[in-house]
């Protein structure tokens, strides 16, 4: 039996306007970024894949700009507006989330990981939890047998508090300092739980920096 076509969600004239809103916005944060000063660059293998934290987002889309990299972006409305931003940044955008077009995003991504220079994570994304780790790089790196790298970034700005994931957004200039490590999956036997392993990843990529938000009390 043919496989049913999924027919294209129908947005109204408001949501458009407010898509394009927020793309406008999510193009001027990534055009803040291009005074960052990059302080050291991340020794990876390429093809691979990047685990990362999704309020340390900004610095590392400029940094991996037009390097004919991969990404996954939720379909909802602020995750459209960040795959669109980023597309013009160079970036292979595969939209979908755990909810939402999750299965066909992931298949995207398997079918581009070898010819991409690098598959990027946000593995605590769409909705959080802040810096809890799902599994979704960690299955990308087993089914597709490429490096897997935890990488964070340090950096001053501003924390966004309202936001899930307390965003982060760098100074004008700010200098920018990688911290990463290439995640030992040939450690782990071909049967063990990708829940297990995504569990030791999540602690060893927080392990990486110490986490700088502080709520207000």
């Amino acid at each position: 039996m043919a496989k049913r076509q999924r027919k294209p969600k129908v947005i109204g004239p408001g949501q458009k306007a407010a898509r394009g809103i927020l793309i406008g916005f999510m193009h001027g944060l990534f055009a803040l970024t291009r005074s960052v000063r990059f302080q050291n660059a991340p020794e990876i293998e390429n093809p691979c894949v990047i685990a990362v934290f999704h309020d340390e987002l900004l610095p590392l889309c400029n940094y991996f700009a037009h390097s004919n990299a991969n990404t996954i972006a939720s379909q909802n409305h602020f995750g459209y507006a960040i795959g669109k931003a980023l597309e013009r940044y160079g970036y292979t955008v595969a939209l979908g989330s755990p909810s939402r077009g999750g299965r066909d995003a992931f298949f995207q991504l398997l079918r581009g990981a070898k010819s991409a220079s690098a598959t990027v994570f946000t593995v605590d994304g769409s909705r959080g939890p802040r810096h809890e780790m799902k599994p979704g790089a960690v299955a990308l790196a087993r089914k597709t047998k490429l490096p897997l790298y935890l990488m964070r970034v340090e950096y001053r700005g501003w924390r966004i508090a309202s936001t899930w994931d307390k965003f982060k957004v760098p100074y004008p200039f700010a200098k920018v300092r990688f911290y990463w490590e290439q995640f030992p999956l040939e450690d782990y036997a071909s049967e063990e739980d990708v829940e297990k392993i995504t569990e030791d990843a999540g602690q060893r990529l927080r392990d990486l920096l110490a986490d700088d938000y502080r709520a207000a009390s």
